[in-house]
């Protein structure tokens, strides 16, 4: 079994663990990320990349280089209820669709271009904690391979099976909230905008439609499960037939190129507290916490917590990171920059998956439209 060392290893190669990566690579640290699938992959996700993500790009001086992805501008945002009319708002910003594939490539060459060591794909099995380091074991085929580090970094997403060895208490619990993407070619769909995204509300659902890059749309939709194992092609036929918007924009042979995409989904989606520090190891993105999809803010969150972590191992280089310091400094500043926005979407998600309530929060949207522009304020303050 080979063995390497470094300063600090990262669990996870998607916009968290790039971004943590590349920024603790800048500060001089020696990195090793390990992602368990071969780039480009597709995943989860609404492919909303929210103005933040772009001035973090700024940021690193990669505006051209995203740019040249084709990106699809997006400004404005719309609600569209199973009754009553669509209510539309400008974002008051430039968001971006792009597929995540294509984002999280760009993002990884970033990082492997900073000096970044990848391991791709190699699966981090088991993460140990010796004295004052880690021992991280990973498997690449049939190879295996022992990491030690002084530090650790889990940017692995929504769920893994690192969690229930790390005995985090959430893990394993079954919330019944699953979400679902499918990529259908945007000239499918009917009476959209490219610079729109919208939102279709249902019964145990919602649904967000936006165009994103190679003239390609995301169908994104995050649900209750109901114990009744309806398909996913099925829910969105179910959503077409409460939501008369929805039925609009899948006029003509819509369904059936659904029917003939492929399914990206991850179940069991726990969107309550975790511990942003885990017996020593810290977390970044969808490892730290997940936020509502409605919020539009999942990648900005990854990058901005992992551009946070690197800031503070960066302010302590010189002088030599103290644990005790970093694991108590550390979720201080992550609850001064998410907390509020995690609350505003957890409540509007409340909202969105009860009937009696989404049915009540369309009738005063549609009364007074300000309330629409407050909504998206929140989820970004």
């Amino acid at each position: 079994m080979a063995e390497s060392r470094f300063d600090i290893v990262v669990i996870g190669g998607g916009p968290a663990g790039a971004m943590v990566s590349l920024t603790l690579a800048q500060s001089g640290y020696s990195v090793c990320l390990v992602e368990r699938r071969e780039f480009p992959r597709e995943t989860l996700c609404g492919e909303f990349l929210s103005h933040e993500v772009f001035d973090i790009i700024g940021n690193l001086g990669m505006e051209r280089e995203f740019l040249q992805l084709g990106p699809t501008p997006i400004n404005r945002f719309a609600l569209c209820p199973e009754s009553g009319p669509i209510l539309s708002e400008s974002l008051g910003f430039t968001a971006y669709g792009l597929k995540r594939g294509a984002f999280d490539q760009f993002l990884l060459n970033a990082a492997i271009r900073q000096g970044v060591q990848v391991l791709q794909p190699a699966e981090a099995e088991s993460v140990v904690r010796r004295g004052d380091g880690f021992e991280v074991y990973c498997r690449s085929g049939e190879a295996s391979r022992s990491l030690q580090s002084r530090w650790c970094i889990g940017a692995y997403g929504k769920t893994s099976p690192l969690d229930k060895r790390l005995h985090r208490p959430f893990a394993g619990r079954r919330t019944q909230l699953n979400g679902i993407k499918f990529h259908v070619p945007s000239s499918a769909l009917t009476g959209m905008n490219a610079d729109e995204i919208r939102i279709f509300t249902g019964p145990d659902m919602y649904c967000g439609v936006n165009q994103v890059n190679s003239g390609m749309a995301t169908i994104c939709f995050l649900e209750r499960r109901r114990g009744d194992n309806v398909s996913p092609r099925a829910r969105l036929r179910e959503l077409a037939s409460a939501n008369k918007h929805f039925a609009g924009i899948l006029e003509g042979t819509m369904m059936s190129v659904v029917d003939d995409a492929p399914i990206y989904g991850t179940g069991n989606i726990y969107f309550g507290r975790r511990n942003v520090v885990e017996n020593g190891i810290f977390m970044v993105g969808d490892a730290a916490r997940v936020i509502s999809p409605l919020a539009g803010d999942g990648i900005g969150i990854a990058l901005q917590s992992g551009e946070l972590l690197g800031r503070l191992f960066r302010e302590h280089r010189h002088s030599g990171p103290n644990p005790v310091v970093l694991e108590t400094e550390y979720p201080r500043r992550w609850g001064q920059s998410f907390n509020a926005r995690l609350r505003s979407a957890a409540a509007l998600q409340r909202i969105m998956l009860s009937t009696p309530l989404r049915h009540i929060g369309a009738a005063l949207l549609s009364l007074s439209p300000s309330l629409l522009r407050a909504a998206i304020r929140l989820t970004r303050e």
